[in-house]
């Protein structure tokens, strides 16, 4: 069996101050320096549209795959207006995942930065999509979140180092989060690293994982210096809270409150003895 190397979480901040928004509308990912990584965070967006907004990278246009295409052809070169740019299905009814890719190619430094943007409505499985190599240096997913499914708190997740296609084994891959956490994995024979996602969401920060959803925006990163060139590649995502966090926020204060209303006779009883 193969061995895989698992990632020991050192949260910097389990409680970073909250990002709130108002109306239920997207909301653009945290900004700030939780990360020096290249990276395409998520930006709010329209129906059947998806912003991206780009960080720590400097480019012109993203390159979109859709899921079933093949032979590395994107499916489409989407150009990048101050420093954001729309993503939608490659075809009106196509859904699943879209592989979206940005570079950045700087005196002897090439910065690659990924996510994986999903529509809802029917589309061929990723399978081919994350199998196929784009750059040279790559962190891959695998597998994603099924359909309407999301990474979550506390969840282990593997992710595979690639380099010109082939697994990239003793490679350090960190993770950093918009709430402040960070961890480091080392890829095992097969490039695969394992993290487990931090607790530290705040269930209170409604919008930051999806339109009505509380959640948080992750990277994963990593580098690798080669005959002069300094290559710097990462895939963004979001994660969110457990479920029973989000319930038990309200629930615990509504135990609360509950247990007030008990206590009431006996504390006006109380201060009748006492008058």
């Amino acid at each position: 069996m193969k061995t895989i190397l698992m990632a020991g979480l050192v949260a910097a901040s389990l409680h970073a101050p909250a990002r709130h928004a108002h109306g239920g509308a997207p909301v653009d990912a945290p900004a700030g320096d939780w990360s020096h990584a290249p990276r395409l965070l998520p930006a709010g967006g329209g129906r059947g549209e998806v912003m991206l907004r780009l960080a720590d990278l400097q480019a012109t246009e993203l390159t979109v795959f859709a899921p079933g295409a093949t032979g590395g052809t994107p499916v489409r070169r989407v150009p990048v207006a101050a420093g954001r740019a729309g993503i939608t299905p490659a075809a009106p009814m196509l859904g699943n995942y879209h592989w979206v890719q940005a570079r950045d190619t700087t005196g002897g430094t090439i910065r690659v930065a990924t996510t994986a943007v999903y529509f809802a409505n029917p589309g061929p499985a990723p399978t081919a999509l994350l199998a196929e190599s784009r750059s040279e240096l790559e962190i891959v997913p695998t597998p994603l979140p099924r359909e309407h499914a999301h990474y979550r708190e506390g969840e282990r997740w593997r992710f595979v180092v690639r380099w010109q296609g082939r697994p990239l084994a003793g490679q350090p891959v960190t993770m950093e989060t918009s709430r402040g956490s960070r961890a480091r994995a080392i890829s095992a024979a097969d490039g695969q690293v394992v993290f487990i996602f931090p607790r530290d969401v705040d269930p209170g920060d409604r919008d930051a994982g999806g339109p009505g959803r509380p959640g948080a925006v992750f990277v994963l990163w990593t580098e690798r210096r080669l005959d002069g060139v300094h290559y710097l590649t990462s895939f963004t995502g979001r994660y969110s809270p457990e479920p029973g966090r989000t319930r038990s926020l309200p629930w615990g204060t509504g135990f609360a409150l509950f247990g007030m209303v008990l206590a009431l006779p006996l504390l006006r009883r109380r201060e009748t003895r006492h008058d």
